[in-house]
């Protein structure tokens, strides 16, 4: 098994890292919460619950660094609406623990055939309880039962196509900021589909220089002069990089 315990403060960038950098993204059950650890040129938001449609539409018409499409849709529905490799990357944030088990593993089997590059899963570690007790949620709105957790997740439940990065100790109070006496782990799967190119994962030199293209595209050449003399120091990269950028930016 593909597995990496870490510690909490480590859990997030080791796996984020790992991340390609993807064109169209698919975000499955994101509540009003999208996912902001790539940034995609084409995001999908697929979500069931009307009322988080509603507040993600609302959201997203105020963010104009990715294009963002809205569905109103279930998981079970996203695996039917979109067909095989029609997307670069699933996203399955804090998604599966709220089915059972036998419903995620289906789904997320089904789910493996849209993605083009890598499918991308975020959960706690065993069973964390979570129930619906009034309707609300922690956001305020009438989500209470779309957050009940019905399963948990091991490294286990996963097969060795999956990296796994683990920590032990991550959940330390619920979704209402009540501690709990013993804190919960969490933990990242991560797929990558046959002949993922990871020289464009998130966390590598060139995907770095990327990002940085993307927000120079429109800057004046005084500010670019000035962003030169710090990028050695930003990047921390060597001089062949340093031409490529300068190349790129100032050619005609």
């Amino acid at each position: 098994m593909n597995i990496t315990w870490l510690d909490t403060d480590k859990l997030f960038p080791a796996a984020i890292e790992t991340l390609v950098e993807p064109d169209v993204v698919l975000d499955i059950g994101c509540g009003i919460m999208p996912q902001k650890y790539v940034r995609p040129r084409v995001h999908i938001c697929c979500e069931p619950f009307g009322q988080y449609v509603e507040h993600l539409q609302q959201k997203v018409a105020l963010e104009y660094d990715r294009s963002y499409v809205v569905v109103n849709a279930p998981w079970s529905e996203a695996v039917k609406i979109f067909p095989p490799k029609s997307v670069d990357t699933v996203f399955l944030v804090d998604v599966i623990e709220h089915l059972e088990k036998s419903e995620a593993l289906d789904l997320l089997r089904r789910t493996e055939a849209l993605a083009r590059k890598q499918v991308v899963l975020f959960t706690p570690l065993g069973f964390l309880p979570q129930e619906d007790l009034d309707g609300k949620d922690a956001w305020g709105l009438d989500g209470g039962a779309w957050q009940e957790h019905k399963s948990g997740w091991s490294p286990e439940d996963f097969d060795a196509s999956w990296r796994i990065y683990a920590s032990k100790v991550f959940h330390t109070a619920d979704c209402f900021g009540r501690a709990f006496e013993t804190p919960y782990g969490a933990m990242w799967a991560i797929k990558d589909v046959a002949g993922t190119n990871h020289s464009r994962a998130v966390g590598t030199e060139s995907a770095k220089i990327r990002k940085l293209l993307d927000f120079v595209g429109e800057v004046s050449v005084p500010v670019l002069l000035n962003l030169f003399l710090s990028l050695k120091i930003t990047l921390k990269v060597k001089p062949k990089p340093l031409r490529t950028i300068r190349n790129r930016l100032f050619r005609k």
